[in-house]
């Protein structure tokens, strides 16, 4: 589902952002002692360091981004076996398939 939004008088998302931080920081201002929430360190820069599982794991969604999404051979070889006829249907075949899937959803 898409969503449009086309107003003029919104805000830049720069500001939307300080204005979040601003509001999300007050109540928790009078809880907490020592810089507020959303104050940066001394240095300034930002630091982010990964576990091997994470980095793993954007190694793997990366990968798995590159990979087609239809296997275009298999397409083609389905396209050519319907088009000659010599499509062949195995009830024995669909009937284990079915109940494989059946079971697999009964340990979801």
């Amino acid at each position: 589902m898409a969503i449009e939004i086309s107003n003029s008088n919104a805000r830049a998302p720069q500001e939307a952002a300080e204005a979040g931080k601003s509001q999300a920081a007050a109540p928790n201002a009078r809880q907490s002692k020592g810089p507020a929430a959303g104050s940066s360190s001394s240095t300034g820069a930002d630091q982010l360091n990964l576990s091997s599982q994470a980095a793993q794991l954007q190694a793997l969604e990366a990968e798995i981004a590159n990979l087609p999404v239809v296997d275009t051979h298999r397409v083609q070889d389905v396209q050519q076996t319907l088009a000659t006829g010599s499509f062949e249907i195995q009830p024995a075949r669909v009937a284990d398939k079915v109940l494989t899937f059946e079971a697999g959803l009964g340990k979801a």
